[in-house]
């Protein structure tokens, strides 16, 4: 269920971010006896008891993303002092924008209220795929509280078995038809680089809702193919995959799915170096995979009692064993390592984050 994601030659991305995210957990750890208020361990303890911990899902209900935060509420109360009871509810609207919002600015932050957003939430500042200069984000994702990842995301393009494209070369040579829910949706924004850089003729069907609708759409005939997250086709309509009616043509991440090892990798496809890189920083973003944050401002004490109690569900063969049963992939990131990860994307070169942007079309 694990699999390991290597970086290239300088090193696997694992191991990247965990010195990173050691020196990072060193600051919140002097924060936390710096400027936390007097209290106990047992004072922080007790914070939970007879509360409500409430985890807002950045999308649909039923979405993919939907699925990894209710797996993580059924558990994580167990591994929190006081044993809070979890209330799962969902704001979409933005890519998670909007919920990412409504927690910054209008939660208490107490440390009681949580998001699990769209892993492209962290980015809207950097890349401002939805609005100018990425505006609508009122909030700094490096500033957030991250807690960790369920999962890191490989997203990948599909051909169904009847369409005229079922293989990387006849996606190069002929026209494809892929449906995707929005224009800033990860498939729009992955079928333009593709018509960018590759010189594909993939035309883009957009307004269906979510995952689930593109996946009829595919039965139906009303398109050839689409983009999405690889575990959510295993999660939503595993036999598709399994019966051969679907083929995957690409894929996009840092290094080949253990699944799919002979598909291969957008990034492989471009020739020129410093395209290669601007796409790697758009789509770094799938390391984060199936994130949780807590607002920034929550007490470093109980921010830390959070990413324990996240890092102790991930390890729990209640929650492992639920996982395969639902097909929910599994390959976890602390929540330091991914604060690293936001924080090396901000870090980027001003000329790779400009090419980003250039070839997303929101450089103005």
């Amino acid at each position: 269920m694990k699999t390991s994601r290597k970086a290239g030659p300088g090193g696997t991305l694992r191991a990247t971010l965990m010195n990173a995210a050691r020196a990072r957990a060193m600051t919140l750890a002097a924060a936390a006896f710096l400027i936390a208020p007097p209290a106990s361990a047992q004072q922080v303890s007790d914070f939970y008891r007879g509360r409500n911990l409430t985890i807002v899902v950045g999308s649909d209900a039923g979405s993919g993303y939907d699925a990894y935060a209710r797996l993580v509420g059924r558990h994580i109360a167990k591994h929190i002092p006081g044993n809070p009871v979890v209330i799962v509810q969902n704001q979409p609207g933005a890519g998670s924008i909007t919920m990412a919002n409504a927690l910054s600015n209008s939660a208490a932050k107490d440390g009681a209220t949580i998001g699990a957003p769209q892993s492209s939430v962290a980015f809207e500042r950097l890349l401002h795929l939805l609005s100018p200069g990425g505006k609508t984000a009122n909030f700094d994702a490096t500033k957030l509280n991250w807690l960790g990842t369920v999962a890191q995301d490989t997203f990948v393009v599909l051909g169904w078995h009847k369409s005229k494209v079922r293989t990387t070369d006849e996606m190069l040579t002929k026209e494809f038809v892929i449906g995707t829910s929005g224009p800033n949706t990860d498939g729009s924004l992955i079928v333009a680089i593709m018509n960018r850089l590759l010189g594909t003729s993939i035309k883009l069907i957009t307004g269906y809702k979510g995952t689930a609708a593109q996946l009829l759409a595919l039965e139906r005939g009303e398109i050839d193919g689409s983009s999405m997250a690889y575990a959510t086709v295993s999660t939503l309509r595993p036999n598709l995959h399994e019966a051969k009616e679907i083929s995957v043509i690409l894929q996009i991440g840092r290094a080949r799915h253990a699944d799919l090892k002979s598909v291969p990798l957008l990034a492989e496809l471009i020739k020129d170096a410093g395209d290669r890189k601007a796409v790697e920083l758009i789509f770094d973003k799938y390391q984060m995979g199936r994130p949780f944050f807590a607002p920034t401002g929550v007490p470093a004490d109980r921010v830390a009692l959070l990413r324990a109690a996240f890092d102790a569900s991930m390890k729990d063969p209640e929650l492992i064993a639920e996982a395969a049963k639902l097909k929910l992939e599994m390959d976890p990131l602390t929540g330091a390592q991914v604060q690293a990860l936001v924080d090396a994307q901000y870090a980027a070169p001003e000329a790779t984050v400009r090419r980003a942007r250039v070839l997303l079309g929101t450089e103005k």
